[in-house]
C-alpha cells in the first residue's frame, strides 16, 4: 500500500462514520396556524401473529419477532420523551413491551395505499413514532418490516406530533407556568413523505447466518 494512501485512510474512514439519523435529508415544513384537533381514529385490534417491541428510558429498543427471536435491536437518537403508535395513540414507557401487527398497510406495499382523497392516518397503522430529547428529529419504526427512519425537525424546544387526515403536525408544547401565547406549529403533506414511507413498507433481506465470527464468508 502507498504511504499516501494509507496516510488518507483513516481520514476516509472518518468521513464516512455518521450515525444513521445523520443521513435524514431535510424536510419543507412550513409554519401554520394550529386548529382543532380531528377526532382520533379508534385503535385497531392487534391480530395474531404478532411481534413485541421494548423501549427503555435510555432509548434502546428491541423487536422480537413471533417466534421470540430478537429481530431489531436499535439505540435511538437519543431519550424518548414523546411516543406514540398508529395514528396518534399516546404511549407511555410503562406501556411496553408493546404488541405490533406482522401485517399493515404499509407491509402490502406502497401501491396499495391511496395517497389522495382519503384520510391517510388509516395508513398509519403499525408504526411507532418517538421524539427525543435532542427534539432534532422524529424516529418512525415499522416493526413488520423492522425498518427505522428519521424525519428531522425544525428547530425547537418541545415538540408534540399531531395527526391530520392530509397531514403531519408538530406543536410546541407551552409551559402553563409561563406567559400565555400562540404555539409554534409546523405542518408537512404527507404526499411529501411518499420516499419515506416506500422504506418503511420494504421488507429486509434475510440476512445469512452463523457469520457472527466469520466477517468474509465465502460464497
Amino acid at each position: 500500500m502507498r504511504l499516501g494512501a494509507l496516510l488518507l485512510t483513516p481520514a476516509v474512514l472518518t468521513a464516512q462514520a455518521h450515525f444513521p439519523w445523520d443521513a435524514a435529508i431535510e424536510l419543507p415544513w412550513e409554519t401554520t396556524v394550529p386548529v382543532e384537533l380531528p377526532e382520533p381514529l379508534p385503535p385497531e385490534p392487534v391480530a395474531t401473529p404478532a411481534c413485541m417491541v421494548s423501549l427503555t428510558g435510555d432509548g434502546t429498543l428491541h423487536i422480537v419477532n413471533d417466534q421470540g427471536r430478537i429481530a431489531l435491536r436499535i439505540g435511538l437518537p437519543g431519550r424518548p420523551v414523546h411516543i406514540l403508535r398508529d395514528a396518534g395513540t399516546a404511549l407511555a414507557l410503562t406501556d411496553f413491551p408493546q404488541r405490533f401487527p406482522l401485517k399493515t398497510p404499509l407491509s402490502k406495499g406502497l401501491g396499495s395505499v391511496p395517497l389522495l382523497g382519503n384520510d391517510f392516518r388509516s395508513e398509519l397503522q403499525g408504526l411507532l413514532w418517538i421524539v427525543d430529547d435532542s427534539q432534532k428529529r422524529l424516529t418512525i419504526v415499522h416493526p413488520a418490516t423492522r425498518q427505522v427512519i428519521y424525519l428531522p425537525l425544525p428547530a425547537g424546544n418541545d415538540w408534540e406530533p399531531c395527526f391530520f387526515p392530509d397531514r403531519l403536525e408538530i406543536r410546541e408544547i407551552l409551559d402553563p407556568s409561563v406567559e400565555r401565547r400562540e404555539r409554534i406549529c409546523w405542518s408537512l403533506p404527507w404526499l411529501v413523505l411518499v420516499p419515506q414511507f416506500v422504506k418503511l413498507s420494504r421488507t429486509p433481506l434475510a440476512g445469512r447466518q452463523g457469520t457472527a465470527f466469520h466477517p468474509f464468508p465465502s460464497e
